[in-house]
């Protein structure tokens, strides 16, 4: 595995990924599920096959950025708006994962400033149930905690 120890911001790429990026995203959330099953709401058992291949597509028909360094795709996190129409102000951010060379340059605040500045244009509140005074940590570990996101308003009311 390559190294990022040297990792700088300034080396670092972050960019809205494609289908083009599909091999490199499924790649990324096979290690996540695998090395963090607790934090994600399917298993990786579920995550094969041609289904999960179309979601993940319409996925990256979306809003998901990948971090980059040397070419190589080091963080990933998702944004998608609510589909509900009662609750079309909400955006949900999903699948933050950074490799753990990656981690602690900064990669995962980068993925989530750049995420929220998107967000900002579309909705009023934001799901962020794993951030913590600009830290990443542990995501829900159950179906309940999942339940019982807290929204951060984006704008003033």
């Amino acid at each position: 595995m390559t190294s990022y120890a040297a990792c700088a911001q300034a080396d670092l790429e972050v960019r809205r990924l494609t289908v083009d990026d599909l091999e490199f995203f499924r790649d990324i959330r096979a290690e996540a599920l695998r090395t963090h099953p607790q934090t994600f709401s399917s298993p990786e058992e579920d995550e094969g096959g041609e289904a999960m291949m179309a979601a993940y597509r319409h996925w990256l028909s979306g809003t998901v950025l990948g971090a980059f360094w040397g070419g190589n795709l080091i963080g990933v996190a998702g944004f998608y708006v609510s589909p509900d129409k009662r609750s079309q102000h909400r955006g949900h951010i999903f699948t933050v994962y950074v490799r753990e060379d990656g981690r602690g340059k900064g990669v995962g605040d980068r993925l989530i400033k750049e995420l929220l500045a998107h967000a900002e244009a579309c909705v009023e509140q934001v799901h962020l149930p794993f951030w913590s005074k600009q830290q990443l940590r542990s995501g829900p570990t159950s179906v309940t905690a999942l339940k019982s996101m807290v929204p951060i308003p984006l704008r003033s009311a």
